[in-house]
């Protein structure tokens, strides 16, 4: 298993060269939009722009995250980076409504692109945001923060596609039209995959439950340990990208509170091995009277 400082500084490297990779394409994409006169192109380069404000945010929770807890911030600052992949998210969707609605204007009155850079232009951003997404995806992909700013520039790329669809399509049929079609297709497909971000990140805020961890399958677990009689209060939450906590209470016969500590043990060792909880608060109470053992 990979060291946790190891798997933070590959995940701020990353984040930097997506962050001045994205800025460089977006430099070509809007000055080749604005060139071809292409509204899909235009689009392209909107989006490319918020690639790099999703890329320098993520940078910063990154930073953020790796403070040490404290007094204040008991758990530390893990989830700047789940708040980090909301944001870019939101900001995702708000792009999109803007590019829709200035496609469907487009649609009322088409107007003709310089196909040649229309086509070239979107096929240079398309190759480079593939490189970029293959390499965020081996340097950090299971990082929620680094999956956002895959999932911009993956659909960077299938705007890239489509924008170089559109130039061709346009070249053959002599529809201008083509060119708010295809963005408002592409703008579809960016839509449902950060719409599955903050879905993802409103999960961890509000302290949902892992859809990893099925509590169920966790509390009959702890059932079939010997002397537990019973198992309430079970909650379980993420902390941050890839720490899963856990709080319970386990009822025991009264002759067994004894054995508590052990038992404390025994149920940490199953949470860990079988539901990689890693972070869980055991107590321990009779079922059949009025003691408690924390």
């Amino acid at each position: 298993m990979s060291h946790p400082h190891g798997a933070h500084a590959r995940e701020t490297q990353a984040l930097r060269v997506a962050f001045f990779a994205t800025l460089a394409i977006l430099l070509v994409e809007a000055f080749g939009g604005w060139y071809a006169g292409s509204l899909a192109l235009l689009a392209d380069a909107a989006h490319m722009a918020t690639d790099a404000a999703a890329a320098g945010l993520a940078l910063w929770a990154a930073a953020v995250a790796s403070r040490a807890p404290d007094d204040v911030m008991t758990y530390g600052y893990g989830r700047a980076k789940v708040l980090a992949a909301l944001a870019n998210a939101a900001a995702l969707i708000l792009v999109v409504t803007i590019l829709v609605w200035a496609a469907v204007l487009r649609l009322a009155d088409p107007t003709p692109v310089r196909l040649y850079a229309m086509i070239a232009v979107p096929a240079a951003a398309l190759i480079a945001n593939l490189l970029l997404s293959l390499y965020l995806a081996r340097r950090g992909g299971g990082s929620l923060n680094v999956r956002v700013v895959i999932a911009h520039v993956a659909g960077d790329a299938a705007i890239s596609f489509g924008v170089i669809v559109a130039g061709i399509l346009i070249a053959v049929t002599g529809r201008a039209v083509i060119d708010p079609i295809v963005s408002l297709a592409a703008s579809a497909i960016v839509a449902y995959s950060a719409w599955g971000l903050v879905r993802e990140s409103l999960g961890v805020l509000m302290e949902a439950a892992p859809r990893e961890v099925r509590l169920p399958e966790v509390r009959a677990a702890l059932l079939a340990l010997d002397d537990v009689g019973g198992v309430h209060d079970l909650h379980c939450w993420t902390l941050a990208d890839g720490r899963i906590a856990a709080s319970l209470h386990v009822a025991v016969p009264e002759q067994t509170l004894a054995r508590a500590p052990d038992l404390v043990v025994r149920v940490k060792q199953i949470l860990n091995a079988k539901f990689a909880i890693a972070h869980a608060t055991v107590e321990v109470e009779c079922d059949d009277c009025a003691s408690v053992c924390h």
